[in-house]
């Protein structure tokens, strides 16, 4: 049924659909509420063991796709959770603490799948995970979940592109441009950044979740910096004040490399294994460099807030 389509594309094809969903978060996060959260990976990585720890270890007195549904629901609440904590902590922090503090839970998050053998398995990872439902092939089972997971990015996009447009997101832009201004004008901004905090750090959680689903079998590589650092590049890339900026960064970056590089190109086998994850971060680092220095709003530029006033107030 699905013999034109490549078992590789259709992998590349999620994990660009993946690092597009964590950026539009982030773009929430950092292009709005001006919150520099290094630590995505932690609370997508807290979601994806709450989801594995939860579906592997726990005698559930039912099967998929219900299954699966409690343990994501449970994943998504987790990372909400720690999205809370986190959040109220850096509540009161500059820049650099915010980074400081962010990347530590991120570190801590790494720590504790390596240490706590017995629930996530170590070093050694964690098997058992499988689709909530079977169509047939392995390549039938991928290319229905890549559809699913766009689907919930596309979700994500929509409610981004909402909050673009909304009150509340005026009130996320005057907290992220002067947080002291806005609260002298009466503005919750301690409860806007810490709700803020938790919806994102929640969905991030539940992306995690749906990662667990694809891979099948979790180790703590897959929750290393690499995924926060993707995400920050394609939303600078693409412009961190755009709604399509995470988007259309995440295709130039994550995309091309990916895809292109890593499935079509004729590379020599051996470089899959170390030169081609460092490449990567070394041209997705040479690409964050060079854009904050020639282009500093990337690729979309700043947001249009002129032609955005017109249509709110319909004029």
């Amino acid at each position: 049924m699905l013999d034109w389509l490549d078992a590789f594309l259709i992998t590349g094809l999620f994990e660009v659909v993946m690092i597009a969903g964590l950026g539009l978060l982030l773009h929430l996060q950092l292009g709005l509420a001006r919150i520099a959260n290094f630590g995505v990976v932690g609370f997508w990585g807290v979601g994806m063991y709450t989801f594995g720890v939860l579906y592997v270890k726990v005698d559930w007195p039912f099967g998929d796709p219900w299954q699966f549904l409690a343990c994501a629901a449970a994943a998504t609440l987790v990372a909400g959770l720690a999205g809370a904590l986190v959040g109220w902590l850096i509540s009161d922090l500059d820049i650099d603490g915010v980074l400081v503090v962010t990347l530590g839970f991120a570190t801590a998050v790494q720590i504790v799948a390596t240490t706590e053998a017995d629930w996530t398995g170590g070093a050694f990872g964690l098997g058992g995970l499988g689709f909530p439902y079977d169509i047939g092939t392995v390549k039938e089972n991928e290319f229905v979940w890549l559809m699913i997971t766009g689907l919930l990015v596309a979700a994500i996009l929509f409610y981004v592109w909402r909050v673009h447009r909304s009150p509340y997101g005026r009130l996320l832009i005057a907290t992220g441009g002067n947080e002291p201004l806005a609260r002298s004008l009466g503005k919750p901004t301690f409860r806007t950044k810490l709700w803020l905090f938790v919806v994102t750090s929640a969905a991030m959680g539940l992306l995690g979740a749906m990662e667990a689903v694809m891979v099948r079998y979790l180790d703590v590589g897959h929750i290393g910096i690499s995924i926060t650092l993707a995400a920050i590049v394609g939303l600078v890339l693409g412009g961190t004040a755009r709604v399509w900026g995470a988007v259309v960064g995440t295709v130039l970056t994550v995309g091309l490399f990916d895809i292109v590089i890593r499935t079509y190109l004729p590379l020599p086998r051996e470089w899959y294994s170390q030169a081609l994850p460092v490449m990567r971060e070394v041209l997705f680092g040479l690409a964050l460099i060079l854009v904050l220095l020639f282009r500093p709003l990337g690729l979309l530029g700043d947001m249009r807030r002129d032609q955005l006033m017109r249509k709110l107030h319909g004029r």
